[in-house]
């Protein structure tokens, strides 16, 4: 049965590439007819493949992995019909018009796991047991006491006489009780690797944090403004008040002002730069004496110590929210941007063997899934990783 799934893919990726070429004959064609119309998935996967733009992207990646794929195939039928056993692996979907490139990934992934010297590929116990990132974060009161939050442990108390804070299932949100307008004082809720919390500010506003990050903020919101200290990143739909400009103080060069809307602001240290990614709304981003406002589908890119001009550009705001959504969603993105994301979320330290490979990565999968799930989409890229222990991954080129 195995076999014959593994047929079935290889076959139906032929033929789309076919397809692409217009090199079908009619036999052909009509093969592909049916299983399109078998599945309204298979539609769209073909609908999006012959999108010009995408299509062309497919099919540069489609170059590097041909000459794998073909000797992949190759050795593993030849071990299916060895063994008369085969251990699926399971497939991770990227978008639709990265199927094509999935399935030649997936097949390369496949033949580096089963054929590859033990010492060029990761422990699959280690791999496995290493989970990811979960609902867990810090929570340091104005009295500098500190208290661990996750979702096993709800609870709820009053913040001075006004303002009463519940933490409950992953969310810890603050709520104004009455006009006791006491002095104000500061939370700060960190979540550290591996982890990420839901923070409901007194005013309505939502923050959701993601890993080793920290936010810094009022417990209510009083004066002219509402102002935060945001450490890592943070994606945020702020409530709207004109009266009362929503500020952002990433570091002591860069702020981000607003009224309301909905963006993600990536401001890790250890990442080139700085970005503002604004998905609704109007956002004015201030970064040393230079200032710049976005709209909607655009992202403001600016330096760490403010010294220069803010980048304005296009952004894609599926991907810079993915992690928010749960998703890991690798675009042309650079192998070390990767690592970090990893290193982040699985809270393991990430040690480069040589220098540090200057390749993209693509592909997308739930967080959710261990850390061997996403070590097989990297080795059918050709990265080559191995987990020395559960908490270092060296990358071996």
């Amino acid at each position: 049965m195995e076999d014959q799934q593994l047929h079935t893919t290889f076959r139906m990726t032929g033929l789309l590439a076919g397809y692409l070429r217009n090199t079908l004959s009619d036999a052909e064609r009509q093969e592909l007819e049916q299983w399109l119309a078998a599945n309204e998935s298979n539609r769209a996967i073909l609908e999006e493949l012959i999108n010009e733009e995408k299509a062309a992207e497919e099919w540069r990646k489609l170059a590097y992995y041909r000459e794998r794929t073909e000797k992949a195939r190759e050795e593993l039928a030849a071990e299916v019909a060895r063994r008369k056993v085969f251990r699926t692996r399971r497939l991770f979907f990227y978008r639709a018009a990265g199927v094509l490139l999935l399935v030649l990934a997936a097949a390369a992934a496949i033949w580096q796991t089963q054929f590859r010297k033990p010492d060029h590929i990761t422990t699959a116990e280690y791999a496995e047991n290493v989970l990811p990132g979960s609902q867990k974060a810090q929570l340091v009161l104005s009295n500098g006491n500190s208290m661990e939050l996750n979702t096993g442990n709800d609870t709820s108390f009053m913040q001075g006489a006004s303002v009463k804070v519940q933490q409950q299932q992953g969310l810890l949100a603050y709520e104004d009780i009455n006009d006791n307008y006491e002095e104000i004082q500061f939370h700060q809720l960190i979540t550290p690797k591996g982890g990420e919390y839901h923070l409901l500010l007194e005013d309505g506003t939502h923050v959701w944090l993601n890993a080793a990050s920290s936010i810094r903020f009022p417990t209510r919101f009083s004066g002219t403004e509402r102002r935060v200290q945001l450490s890592g990143e943070a994606y945020f739909e702020v409530a709207k008040d004109v009266k009362k400009p929503f500020i952002v103080d990433v570091n002591q060069h860069t702020s981000i002002q607003v009224l309301g809307t909905r963006f993600n602001v990536n401001a890790y240290t250890d990442e080139e730069k700085i970005n503002t990614t604004l998905l609704e709304g109007a956002v004015a981003v201030n970064s040393g004496s230079f200032g710049r406002a976005i709209a909607p589908g655009q992202r403001a890119v600016t330096d760490h110590d403010g010294n220069k001009a803010i980048i304005v550009e296009p952004a894609d705001t599926v991907r810079a929210v993915a992690w928010k959504n749960g998703v890991f969603d690798f675009n042309d993105t650079k192998l070390s941007e990767v690592m970090r994301q990893v290193s982040r979320w699985y809270n393991i330290d990430i040690v480069y063997e040589k220098s540090i490979p200057d390749i993209k990565v693509w592909g997308r999968m739930e967080r959710n899934q261990n850390l061997q799930q996403l070590i097989t989409i990297l080795n059918g890229m050709d990265v080559r990783v191995k987990l020395e222990s559960v908490n270092k991954l060296i990358v071996l080129q």
